[in-house]
């Protein structure tokens, strides 16, 4: 390979180590206090993670092909896949979930049946997204329930609740993990309510993807995923008169997100889960 060759990859290799430490510097979701900070933190992440996923591509491309044509071709499908990459890797700056106690300890031991020789239990009763569809650049709803159980001399429980998206990659057909949030919180026994947001990103690619949710507590674990399958709706010519062919008129139509509900329950290795 030409010394010209071997420069292009040393700085392609610098580019990439930059854009991913660079995001570490990107502003804690916690500490944004407005809409506008979010905007700018979202589009901050992405152009990261996506101009990341391009450069990756690139130094790919150009050692299989061993020149900058390569490294052009191979740049080009970094960023076309990069996005649905981006956009997990910053699922903080898209996805929020508060959770709140809604029953105490003895409210919940009536509902479930819940025994103390039962030792800890953490159980997912339920996990929604809403609405079942959804425009890209539309948001969805999150709202689940769960319990987390001990004996009675536990008065605080350790607790992480986290929100995975994947993507299904039909070159190795199988779904991989594109991001997580975990969130931490010290709950008291009981039942809980998890209510936030799930905002879609208007350029997120088409595929199959996932939204899983997990709770994790005294390493005891359950989950439940929702299934995701991003289409593009059909795009109509403005002033066409679709109502000569016995529909509506319609100006556009954006992609739509189909939600389609799959459940699952988890357990991590050593625990059970008691239904």
């Amino acid at each position: 390979m030409k010394k010209e060759g071997i420069k292009f990859f040393i700085i392609m290799f610098i580019g990439v180590f930059f854009l991913y430490s660079c995001a570490s510097m990107l502003p804690n979701p916690d500490e944004i206090k407005t809409e506008e900070d979010r905007i700018r933190a979202r589009n901050q992440c992405i152009a990261m993670y996506t101009a990341g996923g391009a450069v990756g591509g690139a130094i790919i491309g150009g050692l299989i092909g061993g020149d900058w044509k390569g490294a052009g071709v191979g740049a080009a499908i970094g960023g076309s896949i990069g996005f649905a990459y981006a956009w997990g890797k910053c699922l903080s700056l898209y996805s929020t979930l508060k959770s709140t106690q809604t029953a105490g300890y003895q409210e919940t031991v009536k509902k479930t049946g819940y025994n103390q020789s039962q030792g800890d239990v953490v159980k997912i009763q339920g996990f929604n997204v809403n609405p079942a569809s959804v425009a890209q650049g539309g948001s969805v709803k999150l709202n689940g329930s769960y319990y987390v159980m001990a004996p009675p001399d536990r008065k605080e429980i350790k607790v992480t609740e986290t929100r995975i998206v994947k993507y299904f990659d039909p070159s190795k057909n199988e779904y991989v993990d594109l991001g997580q949030v975990d969130q931490q919180v010290t709950a008291a026994p009981g039942t809980r309510t998890a209510d936030g947001s799930f905002d879609i990103p208007k350029d997120v690619p088409e595929g199959r993807y996932k939204i899983a949710f997990i709770v994790n507590a005294e390493g005891k674990s359950d989950m439940v995923e929702r299934e995701l399958n991003v289409r593009k709706g059909m795009a109509f010519i403005p002033g066409f008169d679709m109502q000569a062919l016995g529909q509506p008129i319609s100006w556009s139509a954006q992609p739509v997100l189909i939600v389609e509900e799959v459940s699952l329950l988890h357990r991590t290795a050593g625990g059970s889960v008691v239904r």
